[in-house]
């Protein structure tokens, strides 16, 4: 596949990038980045059972002639041959994800919902750049039958490149928004590289397109000029795929919806108008690549959430019981807005207050401070009663939403002081950039607990 230079046949059952996460019988591929290069952690990837080496340069206490180095002359063209011979082998309908929020959701939710009928392979954690989305399809079994990538970006053409590799049946668009603006123009430019996706798609593919934003059109336009069929998909208004009846309440969400045609009852075992949406793109996919939507509905129904994006937990601390909203892995304007919304959905005693501790959205360029303002309405209308702010501009839009600041300098430490403020009955949500470290701050607040689980109630998760 990778025109290699080998001395010996291998044999290996997984695929690593990073040399921490090597099983025994992985090959270890060893990319050089700006900041690191995977052939200084060769010895640590063979001391935890790596079977061979992807590698192209010599490496200090190897011989050159080491049998279980493998010599290409790029490592990261050869992981690229690797996923393309992957997706051209397995007989899999493909589905691509992106979007500016939810996409990781929606992957998540979709591998739920058609694991159920097939062997389906899907991207973990956020896999979704220059190199997350070959090693994700690199690593899929030749036997799959689905298979879902999920693409992000951060700079014009990077959707396109990994849409190469992808070639998506059905393509899915969640949403655009402010996220990753310091690379681009102007939001009409984000969306536009968004529609990249639809370039490199299987003949005969499939466009499913979230209305509800003002950049579905300029989408829908792209996905027509490329020659694919669209689908369309929205909470508040006409389109292919809507809800007819909706009940909302903090743990989750109840609808019928009309899925291009076809009725369907179900609930969704997590709050949010934003899941509502993450649903009916699920449903959408599952019905253009052929799959069962009773099976969608029911793994919907037992969705949970993953670890910093929405996951709720009770604690208890000696003075108080709280509720705890873990949507800390990162934050745009987008997902703030959800993350927001959510806060409001949460149960509070009746002296308890619903707390936001945020960190600074980043990457957002020289409109930074005005999309921070922009949130004040929402953090006024969602009823947030207190900020604890990593950030000063997190702390002005508190202020200028007329809400109580607490400005913090470190999260280091942080959770003591925020623990000694709560009341009984509080709900607190978490949420920034992934770069604030606000995951140690959550991972302090539950260490601290005297108590602590995941809201469940008849197997179903009650988180974001």
């Amino acid at each position: 596949m990778c025109g290699a230079l080998n001395a010996q046949p291998w044999y290996a059952d997984g695929v690593q990038t990073d040399s921490r996460e090597v099983l025994p019988g992985d090959l270890f591929v060893a990319l050089k980045g700006a900041n690191e290069d995977g052939h200084q952690y060769l010895a640590n990837a063979f001391a935890r059972g790596a079977v061979a080496a992807l590698v192209s340069e010599c490496v200090d206490g190897f011989d050159q002639g080491d049998q279980r180095l493998v010599h290409v002359v790029d490592t990261l063209s050869a992981l690229r041959l690797m996923a393309a011979e992957s997706r051209r082998r397995a007989p899999a309908k493909i589905i691509g994800v992106t979007g500016s929020a939810g996409k990781t959701s929606v992957v998540h939710a979709l591998r739920k919902s058609l694991a159920r009928v097939d062997a389906t392979h899907a991207s973990i954690k956020s896999y979704n750049n220059h190199v997350g989305v070959p090693l994700s399809i690199a690593r899929m079994p030749r036997e799959s039958r689905f298979g879902i990538f999920e693409l992000g970006m951060n700079a014009v053409g990077e959707i396109r490149e990994n849409g190469v590799l992808v070639q998506p049946h059905v393509a899915i668009v969640t949403s655009v928004g402010a996220a990753h603006t310091a690379a681009f123009d102007d939001i009409e430019a984000i969306a536009a590289a968004k529609a990249e996706i639809f370039e490199n798609m299987e003949e005969g593919g499939v466009a499913i397109i979230a209305l509800d934003h003002p950049y579905a059109e300029q989408l829908v336009r792209a996905a027509k000029d490329c020659g694919r069929r669209v689908v369309t998909v929205s909470v508040t208004g006409e389109a292919d795929v809507r809800p007819l009846r909706i009940t909302e309440t903090h743990d989750c969400s109840c609808l019928t919806a009309d899925v291009d045609g076809v009725p369907i009852t179900y609930k969704i075992g997590q709050p949010g108008r934003e899941w509502v949406m993450n649903s009916l793109l699920v449903l959408a996919a599952v019905q253009a690549v052929e799959g069962d939507l009773g099976h969608a509905a029911m793994a919907l129904a037992t969705m949970e959430a993953e670890p910093g994006r929405g996951q709720a937990h009770k604690l208890s601390y000696s003075h108080a019981d709280i509720t705890l909203l873990d949507d800390s892995y990162n934050a745009n304007l987008l997902s703030m807005k959800a993350a927001l919304r959510r806060l409001s959905l949460a149960p509070v005693s009746r002296f308890g207050r619903r707390i936001a501790v945020l960190a600074d959205m980043r990457e957002l360029g020289e409109e930074s401070a005005e999309m921070h303002l922009s949130l004040a309405s929402d953090m006024k209308r969602f009823g947030v009663g207190l900020i604890y702010a990593f950030g000063p501009e997190m702390a002005a839009t508190g202020r200028r939403a007329g809400i109580d600041v607490i400005e913090m300098l470190t999260v280091s430490g942080a959770a003591d002081q925020i623990i000694g403020d709560l009341r009984d009955g509080d709900a607190v949500m978490v949420k920034g950039a992934n770069s604030a470290g606000l995951g140690s701050f959550v991972a302090d607040m539950m260490a601290m607990s005297n108590q602590q689980s995941d809201e469940f109630s008849g197997g179903v998760a009650h988180a974001l």
